[in-house]
């Protein structure tokens, strides 16, 4: 995908599409190990804008759980190639 010239307007995204490792149906997320996404999502809750968190994943990269720290965002569904996967919100 390329990158916005360096002139176009910020945007603040209504979704938020992750790769991942691993997941599980509580909406913890396994990811590379970077934290990009948890930061990036983090400022934008801060700044009042809460997009949509989907895990883009194989049905097979589902586990029973994964363990979650305090700065680790939840996912708000998975999607797979079999079905998507809405993630619980009082949890």
């Amino acid at each position: 995908v390329a990158a916005p010239l360096a002139s176009a307007p910020e945007v603040a995204p209504d979704v938020v599409i992750a790769p991942l490792i691993a997941f599980d149906r509580l909406g913890g997320r396994l990811g590379q190990g970077g934290g990009y996404y948890d930061r990036t999502l983090d400022a934008l809750r801060a700044k009042g804008h809460a997009p949509a968190f989907v895990g883009l994943a194989f049905s097979i990269q589902e586990v029973d759980h994964v363990p979650m720290e305090s700065h680790d965002q939840r996912l708000d569904g998975i999607l797979t190639e079999k079905t998507y996967i809405g993630v619980p919100k009082d949890i």
